[in-house]
């Protein structure tokens, strides 16, 4: 993370934890600003009692509300676009500069009081600091630069001995400084918890051992997930379920180490033959594999699993130092199209039809692809045909 913005550096995560946020986010902000708004408001009572009923204390009075009336569009403008961390950062940003702007008319209409302003001003700081969710760069930006303006206004209106003027703007400087402390701190705890749930939430959907999904986060998210994308769009799903031929002789010949390692070259060749980012990898369960291929077809799975098996049968894998191994698999391929398909179905029909094609592959002599397409009827039979 970034020791001066306390983000992420990598822009990508930085963009995940936002939009992981953003509803709690949203929900800050909307009720700091109105809170903001209307205390705003209500100071307006101390314009009359200072300057009396006057044109210039109703024009400082459109001042206040003018900023009530940016805060309200922030707010509706980010009920309409739900989903924009930019807009959330940029209707906070506009809001702060324009309660900051709004104030420097109040400090010139009253200049006997900037020993108040000044105390104001500090806490404005800390609010947008600490209470208007924002980019911490940004908070530093409005603060740091409107803290500035101030001084200068307080020093030329001339109202204030120097020994008063010094003091103002060390405790200025400490309300900057202490504002973006503490922020930065927040950001960082926040951006930590981010990652730590993010590891354990990977933990719990990963196999250790290769790096796949493992079966809890299919049966749980993945695949419900992606029948139902299918299913709303009319498209193709395409399951690969395939297993290890004689994997137990491995483990008994050359020990569990070795099988570990047979595994894990095994799932490393899966994963290097299908698509990045949209097919699905899962360790179903010891040495079986289980593939989730988004909008593909029969044909097409079918053809992706003899390369898979074709590529195992010509591969060996390093168990030891000079000793290699080779292993064969057996693949069973199913696949839904919903363009055709609209009755509904268990989504284990799908995964229990291609294990039954698995272990027909594996009744039929092993090494080898054997493939039916699913028509939404959960039990049906294999009556398989080999690939090819």
């Amino acid at each position: 993370m970034s020791r001066l913005s306390a983000e992420f550096a990598d822009r990508t995560i930085e963009a995940h934890f936002s939009h992981h946020l953003l509803p709690q986010t949203k929900e800050q902000l909307r009720t700091t600003l109105l809170f903001c708004s209307a205390v705003y408001l209500i100071f307006a009572v101390t314009d009359i009692l200072a300057l009396g009923l006057t044109p210039l204390s109703l024009a400082l009075f459109g001042c206040r509300l003018g900023v009530a009336v940016v805060a309200i569009a922030s707010c509706v403008t980010n009920h309409l676009h739900p989903h924009s961390v930019g807009r959330v950062y940029l209707t906070a940003s506009i809001t702060e500069i324009a309660g900051m702007l709004a104030f420097v008319p109040i400090v010139l209409a009253r200049p006997a009081e900037l020993a108040w302003h000044a105390m104001s001003m500090g806490l404005m700081v800390l609010v947008v600091y600490l209470y208007i969710p924002n980019r911490l760069l940004y908070s530093l930006a409005i603060s740091a630069i409107s803290t500035l303006v101030f001084i200068v206004i307080a020093l030329i209106a001339g109202s204030l001995t120097a020994q008063e003027q010094l003091t103002m703007v060390m405790l200025l400087a400490l309300a900057n400084c202490f504002g973006y402390i503490s922020a930065r701190r927040y950001h960082l705890i926040r951006r930590e918890e981010f990652r730590v749930q993010s590891v354990l939430k990977n933990l719990s959907e990963r196999d250790p051992l290769t790096g796949c999904h493992n079966r809890r986060y299919l049966q749980q998210e993945l695949l419900n997930m992606e029948l139902s994308r299918a299913r709303r769009f009319r498209l193709s799903v395409a399951v690969i379920a395939c297993d290890i031929d004689y994997f137990k002789s491995v483990n008994d010949t050359y020990g569990h180490a070795a099988g570990d390692r047979v595994l894990v070259a095994f799932a490393a060749l899966l994963r290097g033959l299908i698509r990045e980012k949209v097919d699905n990898l899962i360790r179903f369960g010891g040495e079986e594999f289980l593939l989730v291929l988004p909008e593909t077809d029969l044909s097409g799975a079918m053809h992706l699993a003899e390369r898979m098996r074709a590529a195992l049968s010509a591969m060996t894998t390093e168990i030891a130092p000079g000793k290699t191994v080779g292993v064969t698999a057996s693949f069973g391929v199913t696949s839904v199209n919903f363009a055709s398909v609209t009755t509904r179905f268990p989504q284990e029909a799908v995964i229990e039809l291609a294990d039954q094609l698995l272990y027909a592959a594996k009744r039929d002599g092993r090494n080898t692809v054997k493939a039916l397409e699913f028509y939404g009827r959960p039990g049906l039979h294999v009556a398989a045909r080999a690939a090819g």
